[in-house]
């Protein structure tokens, strides 16, 4: 499989902290291989940053939990007129929504899900338009952990999260900028013991059956005024914006 991230996880032997290190660069190749795969319009051409630092982030942040869980953030910021939706699930799979969104909503909605498990779901009013802060707000104000991310421009990328008794005060008196070089250091010092590696890749858990489950769980009425007259309708998957076409017969086999 091409168009693979590979992050890795450390311990901070001096300071007692989870480090997270890694580049989304060929996860952003990835999706415009999806893109082109699939006919999928790719983001406006100034939003590529802003994708950029948002999957860099929500990648950090998933992979800084010990347990793996399929994670889901749909967020708006205040004075845009564009909102986003980015997966990353458990096994690798990371991908992202572009949409039309209002700007007086401002929100992020989290969504995450360990298997076997129910889905839990918050929301926090983001304070920036900045998915770094976002993953920082929610850390702080809903798992109630420290943490801090740096995103290079380029998509490379760290997140330190406290472990009991650790020493965050040891980064927090880092400069913006300072923190990639920082770890780095810290690793060629020998100062990290490596945790192992998780790789990542641009993909969608979507398919026929889950658009079809998507629409057999619609009210029947509104199932009608989806397909009016129609014997046949294209619908979009709501998490990367795959195209597919739905029969009214697909419906009345089930």
């Amino acid at each position: 499989m091409n168009h693979l991230a590979r992050y890795q996880r450390f311990l901070d032997l001096e300071n007692h902290l989870l480090v997270v290190r890694g580049g989304i660069a060929p996860v952003i190749a990835g999706m415009h291989a999806y893109h082109a795969r699939h006919a999928i319009e790719p983001p406006r051409t100034g939003l590529e940053p802003l994708v950029r630092e948002l999957l860099a982030a929500t990648a950090l942040g998933a992979l800084s939990l010990a347990e793996r869980e399929s994670w889901g953030w749909s967020l708006t910021f205040e004075g845009m007129d564009t909102g986003f939706f980015a997966g990353v699930e458990p096994e690798g799979m990371v991908c992202v929504r572009v949409r039309e969104a209002e700007t007086s909503k401002a929100s992020v909605m989290v969504q995450r899900q360990k298997a076997g498990l129910p889905m839990t779901q918050s929301h926090i009013r983001p304070q920036t338009a900045s998915p770094r802060g976002m993953v920082e707000q929610y850390f702080a104000e809903v798992a109630q952990t420290r943490v801090r991310l740096e995103i290079a421009g380029d998509g490379d990328g760290v997140l330190v999260h406290a472990l009991p008794g650790g020493h965050f005060d040891a980064v927090e008196a880092i400069g913006p900028g300072g923190l990639l070089p920082y770890f780095d250091s810290a690793a060629a010092a020998g100062r990290l013991k490596e945790l192992g590696e998780v790789v990542l890749f641009y993909e969608c858990r979507c398919s026929d059956e889950m658009i079809l489950d998507m629409i057999l769980g619609m009210p029947e009425r509104d199932r009608g005024e989806l397909f009016g007259d129609l014997p046949q309708i294209g619908i979009e998957c709501p998490r990367c914006g795959r195209r597919y076409t739905m029969a009214r017969t697909d419906l009345s086999v089930h």
